[in-house]
């Protein structure tokens, strides 16, 4: 490699290695960004979900942005999208220095450091870069092949495009006219700027009747960047002060001392230091775990949950909430419940109604669970109305009116589901479940909710749900979900009367033996209260259970009954019982 070559080699690799690098990064530690944003959108490929999309300005670049995050499905999709545009944001804006200054500007690179610092929030979303990315691409093409007033003349399609991103073309259009001053830029500076605020006095009056602070900034908004605006709002401003910013050369003293690749090389050894810094401050394990537990929840894969649960234990209320739910659903919830650290308000087994989103598009599947299928629904329905549709929510809706056996609604929402990218095959299998009563019967997952559904309607109280768990158990004796439920939920308030109350109930909702939590309970209460409880049929408390209370007590009394200095030794080897719970919490 000669001289030449070598340090074209140099000038590139920086911005190569820059892709490179958040490329690898997005899809090996950051993948569950694409998860959760292709969880909370849905692009619907019809006339009327574009004509939704178009009802304001920068309509379009959150449609673009909804179709784009389809595609997040594949991890490496959504790392690739976007690195990519997080890129070609560098390499366009590295080609606008050059067109003003002497193209060897550090800016470009330094937004596109803090757009991948941006990124690596999971709420940032994609048509924030995309605005940006349209912005300087215009930009390019009315410097370079757009002559006279023609950039004026196409203004109002790229405001109606893109919206409140379209400020940054105007800033930086302005500032290249005023340093260029081609033919005539005075007229073109003043028609561009009468132009722009006549399509804004034009659509607030006439076309679109939003107030003027949504058309001067939409679909720019504080949550849509992760309420990240002390950093996102500084980047836009660099990359619209580009023209003038690129003609500020700093003087080097060592530049006459040190060759011209060494200044080059460098430079990458400090680009890489800038993203390896960024990477290991912005690798959050603590969310990418919660999302690999509710990735496996929408797959079905209970046991899964439970044993990442055991291997990753976590604090998360909502991590900890799917988890009861899958240890419901595979019959362990009294038997595990205490390998995973509980709210003694109940907040880890059921969810108040709230209006946040990360409330209400979850708090449904606690009564899908216990067979309040209406209640289900409404939660489904309810976020559905609020934030618009999501692959999950839309398909609890459907799955919900099939169960209740509401097939033409039914119909309708699956209709919209088969008009999807990825979810076409789900639309496919609810479509022979519309048609065939016996299918829906023998379905692994609809035929056991239906059966389970609750009979009698009530008016939920959304609450206080142990109230609904009473009330299901008043009306529907048999709903052994619901009465799970009711059992952990005595043994977090540590309810001793309770549990004796419920001891003889246990083999008429089918259990076979007793619940590990329930024994221990009961051995407690036997020695502690000396209290017997009356036999549960034919069920037989285990012999270990009544020795392993033995050594708690013994270990308890090996420290002089000290709670405190117990403490450590209890935890470890009885943390995983509801004696260790009575005592700690």
């Amino acid at each position: 490699m000669n001289q030449s070559h070598f340090n074209q080699f140099l000038s590139y690799l920086p911005t190569r290695l820059f892709f490179l690098f958040i490329f690898l990064f997005l899809f090996f530690f950051a993948s569950h960004i694409f998860f959760y944003q292709e969880k909370t959108s849905l692009f619907v490929f019809s006339f009327d979900f574009l004509k939704e999309n178009l009802h304001q300005p920068g309509g379009f670049l959150v449609y673009l942005g909804k179709f784009l995050t389809s595609f997040f499905w594949y991890p490496i999709a959504g790392a690739l999208i976007a690195s990519l545009v997080i890129w070609l944001i560098v390499i366009i804006g590295e080609i606008t220095t050059s067109m003003t200054g002497t193209g060897r500007n550090f800016l470009p690179l330094l937004a596109g450091l803090a757009l991948f610092y941006l990124q690596t929030d999971y709420r940032y979303l994609l048509f924030n870069n995309l605005g940006i990315l349209f912005q300087l691409l215009f930009f390019l093409l009315s410097v370079k092949y757009l002559k006279g007033f023609l950039p004026v003349i196409l203004v109002p399609l790229l405001y109606f495009l893109t919206g409140g991103f379209t400020w940054i073309f105007l800033i930086m259009f302005s500032l290249w006219l005023v340093i260029k001053r081609p033919g005539k830029w005075y007229m073109v500076l003043i028609d561009l700027w009468l132009i722009s605020f006549l399509v804004i006095w034009i659509s607030k009056e006439f076309l679109f009747f939003q107030s003027a602070r949504t058309l001067l900034q939409y679909p720019f908004t504080p949550d849509g960047t992760g309420f990240q605006m002390m950093i996102f709002v500084p980047v836009v401003v660099i990359l619209s002060l580009l023209p003038v910013l690129s003609l500020v050369t700093l003087r080097n003293p060592l530049r006459k001392r040190f060759s011209e690749n060494v200044f080059s090389i460098s430079g990458v050894v400090i680009l890489l230091s800038a993203l390896i810094s960024i990477s290991v401050f912005r690798n959050d394990s603590k969310t990418r775990r919660y999302f690999i537990v509710e990735k496996l929840f929408y797959e079905k894969r209970y046991q899964d949950i439970i044993d990442f649960n055991i291997r990753h234990p976590s604090n998360n209320i909502l991590t900890i909430y799917l988890n009861n739910i899958a240890l419901c659903e595979t019959g362990q919830l009294n038997d595990r419940l205490f390998s995973f650290r509980q709210s003694p308000d109940g907040g880890t087994l059921f969810l108040k109604w709230d209006i946040a989103a990360e409330i209400s598009r979850r708090g449904g599947y606690f009564y899908y669970t216990i067979g309040m299928i209406n209640d289900a629904h409404r939660w489904a329905f309810e976020d559905m109305v609020t934030r618009g549709l999501t692959p999950e929510g839309l398909k609890l809706i459907i799955k919900t009116e099939i169960i209740n056996g509401n097939y033409k609604t039914a119909q309708k929402y699956n209709s919209t589901l088969r008009k999807t990218l990825f979810y076409r095959n789900d639309a496919r299998e609810y479509e022979k479940l519309l048609v065939n009563d016996q299918l829906i019967d023998s379905h692994p997952e609809l035929g056991e909710k239906r059966r389970n559904k609750i009979r009698t309607d009530f008016i939920s109280i959304t609450d206080d749900p142990v109230i609904n768990i009473e009330r299901i158990l008043a009306t529907d004796s048999l709903n052994r979900k619901a009465y799970e439920y009711k059992l952990a939920w005595l043994l977090l308030k540590k309810d001793y009367r309770g549990i004796s109350g419920e001891w003889n109930n246990l083999e008429q909702y089918g259990f076979k033996k007793i619940p590990v939590h329930i024994e221990e309970a009961a051995v407690a209460i036997k020695v502690l209260y000396t209290g017997q409880l009356p036999s549960p049929g034919n069920l037989v408390i285990n012999p270990d259970t009544e020795v392993r209370f033995e050594r708690f007590l013994q270990t308890f009394q090996a420290f002089g009954n000290n709670p405190k200095s117990a403490e450590p030794a209890l935890r470890k080897q009885f943390g995983n019982t509801f004696w260790y719970w009575t005592f700690y919490n």
